[in-house]
């Protein structure tokens, strides 16, 4: 944590991508360990040892090395046996944890404790589950099995020191690693039996479980299937590990939990589902369950690992999937082995892989907004929510406009082809996602070109180039609904529909709209629709381009109007950089200018968009040659500002293939962004 507190720093806990250990202390488990008489699995423990060892040991190494291989959150189990505390996993029992005064023996906590206070920078979440006997008299008035409880935890804090124990009264879930770092506090417990009143005891009921488990339904059908294929290893793992990473997934992708906890993911299989393998295997083999040597449990996760580390290295890295994710919680943590590809895997392979989903990648065609504020400070980049549950909208061709109440309408194509229609409101929520068109006309749009604009009155206008090139209208009223027209064509000069390559539009203080195409021959062309619903009778009027050139050709363009309805355009010429000029309301133009880079060069650019703010000034946002996103400002009074990098998401700079900006009341501005 203390290599990366640039990236993590600021950021709360339950969103840091951390590697856990599942059944932490089960390494010390063996066939003659001897069982937790309270433990839900004992009869089948003393039944069946090997058996009940072969599926409960998880990790092969003591704690202190699970915790140098990165992990930070820990599934302790301990059984109160014959007055002492053990390590356990369902039946057998593991080593001893506590310290035996009777006998002077040292439990595995001091060597965790020790390590604890030599990492005051590493925060550790310990999940404290205990199993302990009944009460012994029934005439007894003492709860003994409290009091049991209690002790658990208050042996745990002394041992670990309780001036490092976070105290849920002034930290949470939510608090950053900053201010863990700030209160001293690098160790976080949360017990299941919520034994004591104290401070750093927190209940269980701060952590969210995601198990990759399968539900109770499934097991029957599994059960057949594992059976036959006994003796098949590889059926038998890919049967198991694949409804394991299944469930992951389905989770990942569609549920990003409760905010305020914590949220372990189940990295690891369902270790009952091997019950009938390892019982083959076993009778098969004796203790030494597979030919390297290694328990059952231990065998089946590394073999499960290897596909889970593929996921988390693979499509797992997209954001979507990382963002929702805080705790990774896995068997054998700190092993080895070879990939299907035959390259070796480190020790330390699998956590460096979940931290690494700390700075995610964002999947290519990912929607990505950001807010610059009025005091030139941006927002965190982040992706819209997607539509029917998705974490993330990725699609195609995509407009936005901010509305007067500072709403933000966006229009985007999915990845299915249909053209939906969302609102960011003022207040931070979201409308959702909605379809706009029918089938129909979606094919007949076929992801074309998009743009839209609000005028003063509420009314959102948007047009779209469909698959044949024609322009076409439509018209969203303040109430919500669209007018009955439709997609109508917008008429060129001969009367008929408007053939174009690419459009954007923008309001005016009197509710009118202007818009600007590139039109079939690729000039610029500018035309007005009239707040009562006309097209100009002068029809579109073909724009001069640079020097004495008679038209502008170009890749891109964009048009915005500042308050006294001066139109600002700018666009990318056929010569790749970007170009700017302004047209006042009697339609004057200025020539042709060229905003520059902090070295004076012109800016190349793929991608351009131009906002305008209620001071009368302009923001400028191009997709640079190196395919980033960049930001120039354009005072009132004309002079423009160099363009400058725009940060991403987790820091990197804000790679895109497109950009589409707003501005918003109160100087900010909104932009869209397809990532890169």
């Amino acid at each position: 944590m203390w290599q990366i507190r640039n990236v993590i720093g600021d950021r709360p806990l339950n969103k840091i991508v951390m590697p856990g250990s599942h059944d932490a202390g089960s390494w010390g488990i063996t066939d003659k360990t001897g069982v937790c008489d309270t433990a839900s699995q004992a009869k089948m423990a003393r039944k069946n040892p090997q058996v009940a060892a072969a599926i409960s040991i998880t990790q092969i190494s003591p704690i202190t090395e699970q915790l140098n291989s990165g992990s930070r959150y820990l599934d302790l189990r301990l059984c109160k046996q014959g007055g002492k505390w053990y390590t356990y996993h369902g039946g057998p029992l593991g080593a001893l944890f506590f310290d035996d005064p009777a006998t002077g023996r040292k439990g595995e906590v001091a060597d965790i404790a020790q390590w604890i206070r030599n990492h005051p920078d590493e925060v550790v979440t310990i999940e404290l589950n205990t199993s302990v006997p009944a009460d012994p008299d029934p005439l007894d008035t003492r709860d003994t099995q409290a009091e049991d409880n209690a002790e658990a935890v208050e042996l745990l804090g002394k041992a670990i020191g309780t001036a490092h124990m976070a105290d849920r009264g002034r930290l949470s879930p939510t608090s950053t690693y900053n201010q863990f770092m700030a209160d001293g506090a690098n160790v976080v417990l949360l017990d299941h039996k919520s034994a004591t009143s104290h401070g750093w005891d927190w209940p269980v009921s701060n952590m969210e479980s995601r198990d990759s488990y399968v539900e109770n339904e499934d097991w029957g059908d599994l059960f057949k299937q594992v059976f036959k294929n006994l003796g098949d290893q590889n059926a038998v793992i890919d049967l198991i590990s694949g409804k394991a990473i299944d469930r992951d997934e389905h989770v990942l992708t569609t549920d990003t939990g409760d905010p305020s906890k914590f949220f372990v993911l189940s990295g690891n299989v369902d270790s009952t589902l091997a019950i009938p393998d390892a019982a083959y295997d076993v009778v098969s083999n004796g203790m030494n369950y597979k030919p390297d040597g290694l328990p059952y449990m231990l065998y089946l996760a590394r073999a499960h690992n290897i596909k889970l580390l593929e996921k988390i290295e693979g499509e797992w890295r997209y954001s979507g999937i990382a963002k929702n994710t805080n705790v990774v919680q896995i068997d054998f943590i700190n092993m080895g082995g070879h990939r299907a590809d035959g390259s070796l895997i480190g020790s330390g392979d699998m956590s460096a892989a979940i931290i690494a989903n700390n700075t995610p990648v964002t999947a290519p065609g990912t929607m990505v907004g950001t807010e610059r504020l009025a005091d030139g400070s941006w927002t965190a980049a982040q992706a819209l929510p997607g539509a029917y549950g998705a974490l993330e909208f990725a699609g195609g061709e995509r407009a936005v406009t901010a509305m007067p109440n500072g709403d933000v309408q966006f229009l985007a194509y999915g990845v299915d082809k249909h053209l939906y229609h969302n609102i960011l409101r003022a207040n931070g929520s979201w409308q959702g996602w909605n379809r706009v068109v029918s089938d129909v006309l979606d094919r007949q749009l076929n992801g074309g070109r998009l743009a839209m604009a609000s005028t003063p009155d509420g009314t959102m206008q948007a047009l779209v180039v469909d698959k044949d090139g024609n322009l076409l209208h439509a018209l969203r009223r303040p109430d919500g609904t669209w007018a009955e027209t439709g997609w109508a064509g917008v008429r060129d000069n001969d009367h008929h529909v408007m053939q174009a390559k690419n459009v954007s539009v923008t309001g005016l203080s009197n509710n009118s709209v202007k818009v600007l195409v590139y039109g079939k021959d690729g000039a610029m062309r500018l035309t007005e629709r009239h707040m009562d619903g006309t097209w100009d009778q002068a029809g579109w009027q073909m724009l001069p381009g640079t020097g004495d050139a008679k038209a502008f050709f170009g890749r891109d363009l964009s048009i915005t109007a500042t308050p006294d309805d001066t139109l600002q355009i700018a666009a990318i010429g056929v010569d790749g950089n970007v170009w700017h000029m302004s047209r006042n309301r009697q339609g004057t133009n200025s020539t042709w200018g060229m905003p520059r880079v902090a070295n004076d060069q012109p800016m190349r650019a793929s991608s351009v968009s131009i906002a305008a703010l209620m001071d009368g000034s302009a923001q400028l946002l191009a997709v640079g040659a190196d395919g980033n996103t960049y930001h120039a400002t354009r005072a009132a009074n004309g002079d423009w500002s160099p363009f400058g990098a725009v940060t991403g998401p987790w820091g990197r700079p804000l790679a895109a293939t497109d950009v589409k900006m707003a501005g918003l009341p109160g100087g900010k501005t909104y932009t869209l962004v397809d990532a890169r």
